[in-house]
């Protein structure tokens, strides 16, 4: 008719509002405004669908200025993660905690502003310079005084500051961390190992110090100085962790001290490796020396034998870190100072006395942590 106002002829000249989408929904604005802006909790899954139904048929898209407007925020979150590496989001850690993390903030409405810088060009970072967030998670490398002053830096910008596989100082206010337990992971599997007689035993770590890799270290020497017979003991450091590089270091240290009885990767890609180095020189794994790797992030199936490793709960590890910022902006304060999810440890055959091994448990660890995951685990920050 002549004068009516239909709302889908709004949306074909561009003028689409959340009235038209509620009339077109059958509800209001403000349900309306509830689910686009991601507190459909609030609404019956039905509405829900409805008013989702009416925003694909009228090409209804929320305006983002509009709304950091009302909230007074920009409605992202930055991560910075401190690498030496270019190709930083290559490390299978990093990125099954990237997905984690963007995952649960875009379904709260929220985007992340990303950057990779070395621990020397910090303040090259754009989003140090031109604030585009409402707070920041921080992935750190660097010695213990130069990831101190990072975080120092990165604290004068006044924003909400959480330190992903980090530990925050007590002094910086207006902080917390989340960390897997690599620690206690590394300890399991010292145990396991020095349980069979050792007299030689090597850690493969990158040349770079990351706290986790200092952790999981330090699980290591709890158990050896602990020994009734502890090994020969000796920590190597594999350039950049890549393959030649761990190789490289792995085949110089037997050339110079002689075949290990046991080696442990930092992670799962230098144990395997470390395992081709080996092969390669005709000894057997688990028989000549015994094999362990970290993060258990599918690599330990691809390994001949089945690596046995510590599974990290990675993906929880994103999800746990944008919740925590989330409900820091939400309540103004963290509620708590340090949280550390736990990891399993898992024997496989590089390490056992037979290859016949039975397979590990399957649990909720041994499986990508996203929802509809299956069997297969994907992502390591180290």
């Amino acid at each position: 008719m002549p004068g009516r106002r239909d709302s889908t002829d709004d949306a074909r000249r561009g003028r689409v509002t959340l009235r038209d989408v509620a009339q077109l929904a059958g509800t209001t604005p403000m349900t309306v405004s509830n689910v686009v802006n991601g507190r459909a909790g609030s609404v019956g899954p039905e509405v829900a669908k409805r008013v989702r139904a009416a925003c694909e048929r009228l090409g209804y898209r929320p305006h983002a200025n509009a709304r950091r407007l009302r909230t007074n925020r920009r409605q992202a979150i930055g991560v910075v993660i401190v690498d030496p590496s270019p190709a930083y989001v290559s490390d299978p850690l990093t990125a099954a905690m990237l997905a984690g993390l963007t995952a649960a903030l875009g379904r709260e409405g929220y985007s992340t502003v990303l950057h990779g810088v070395a621990p020397d060009d910090l303040d090259d970072a754009p989003l140090l310079r031109q604030i585009e967030s409402d707070g920041i998670c921080l992935m750190l490398s660097g010695t213990p005084a130069q990831r101190r002053g990072i975080v120092q830096r990165v604290h004068a910008l006044g924003q909400p500051l959480l330190l992903l596989q980090g530990e925050v100082d007590p002094g910086v206010p207006d902080a917390a961390s989340i960390f897997q337990d690599d620690r206690a992971g590394a300890a399991a599997l010292a145990t396991h190992l020095f349980a069979q007689p050792t007299r030689h035993a090597v850690m493969l770590v990158p040349q770079q110090p990351w706290p986790a890799m200092e952790r999981r270290e330090a699980g290591v020497r709890d158990v050896v100085k602990d020994l009734r017979d502890p090994p020969t003991f000796h920590l190597l450091r594999c350039g950049n962790e890549g393959f030649e590089p761990t190789q490289a270091a792995l085949a110089d240290h037997i050339d110079r001290h002689g075949v290990p009885d046991v080696v442990i990767g930092g992670n799962d890609q230098m144990a395997i490796a470390a395992i081709k180095l080996l092969a390669s020189r005709g000894l057997r794994v688990p028989q000549d020396v015994r094999v362990s790797g970290f993060n258990g992030l599918d690599f330990w199936r691809y390994a001949s034998p089945e690596l046995t490793t510590v599974f990290s709960p990675a993906y929880a590890l994103g999800e746990a870190a944008a919740a925590a910022m989330l409900e820091r902006l939400t309540l103004g304060s963290f509620s708590f100072r340090q949280r550390v999810l736990p990891v399993r440890f898992a024997a496989h055959a590089s390490t056992l006395a037979t290859t016949n091994a039975a397979p590990a448990p399957q649990d909720g660890n041994d499986r990508t942590h996203h929802p509809g995951a299956t069997t297969r685990r994907r992502g390591q920050a180290r």
